[in-house]
């Protein structure tokens, strides 16, 4: 598989590596221009910036590779991503299911998800001097991975009127009662990016930029189900749309 997903990327290089032309082109005195460079090739590399800047090691990641070809004041561009959504803390969603006079039981659900996706669009270039901007869009299809599950914790009143997590209901029905489920998906969708482009050398640039996504999910197959509770009550098709990922893509020009 992963030899496949290689030579869908590689495909495009060999294809457009033969022509090196170089063209220049006036309008509204802004360079537009084929470059002797035409192929570009990189990797996102956001999990790694992520990683120092945040110190912790789970996060939402997205890995990339990325090929691009110039056409003048455009680029065409493919890509192959993976793509995971990290539930990081225990509260992403809650609700008080029993209470007593002196105790309330919460019942906490979690949601992360893990999906590959193939990635292939344009960007609109523009220079400005030393800086080069440009916005694209992308279509996408991958495929993935939802997983799902949901506990209990006990707050218990204490003597200053305060409810504390407690330990004393180990035993509780409700405490020992848990659920999960894990669906796979197809998914498509499409993502906008804005980007800038930093020259390191003739050779190589830095490409920083926000990509919006939406994403449409659209039901497999159910690999686990365990739900004493009847929780999981919608499966199916269902969207979803992230503001952005911040994409630090290196690139090499050839």
């Amino acid at each position: 598989m992963k030899n496949f997903l290689l030579f869908i990327l590689l495909v495009p290089a060999i294809i457009f590596s033969q022509d090196s032309s170089y063209v220049i082109n006036e309008n509204d005195s802004i360079n537009y221009f084929h470059e002797s460079e035409r192929n570009y090739i990189g990797i996102n590399l956001s999990p790694i910036v992520a990683g120092l800047l945040t110190n912790q090691t789970s996060h939402n990641i997205k890995i990339s590779t990325i090929y691009k070809r110039n056409f003048g004041d455009h680029n065409m561009r493919f890509s192959l991503n993976y793509l995971q959504n990290v539930s990081n803390s225990n509260f992403d969603f809650n609700m008080p299911v029993l209470t007593t006079d002196t105790s309330i039981f919460y019942r906490y659900f979690n949601s992360d998800y893990e999906y590959y996706d193939f990635r292939f669009g344009f960007e609109e270039l523009r220079s400005y001097s030393t800086t080069r901007v440009h916005i694209g869009i992308d279509l996408l299809i991958g495929y993935g991975q939802q997983k799902s599950n949901y506990f209990h914790n006990v707050y218990e009143l204490d003597s200053s009127g305060y409810y504390l997590s407690s330990s004393n209901y180990e035993n509780h029905t409700l405490i020992k009662t848990e659920g999960q489920r894990v669906t796979n998906y197809f998914t498509t969708g499409i993502d906008v990016s804005f980007g800038m482009d930093i020259f390191l050398s003739e050779s190589f640039l830095l490409t920083i930029q926000l990509t919006p996504q939406f994403n449409y999910y659209i039901h497999s197959k159910d690999k686990l189900i365990d739900d004493p509770l009847n929780e999981y009550v919608q499966f199916g098709n269902f969207a979803d749309f992230k503001l952005g990922y911040l994409d630090v893509q290196l690139i090499y020009k050839f």
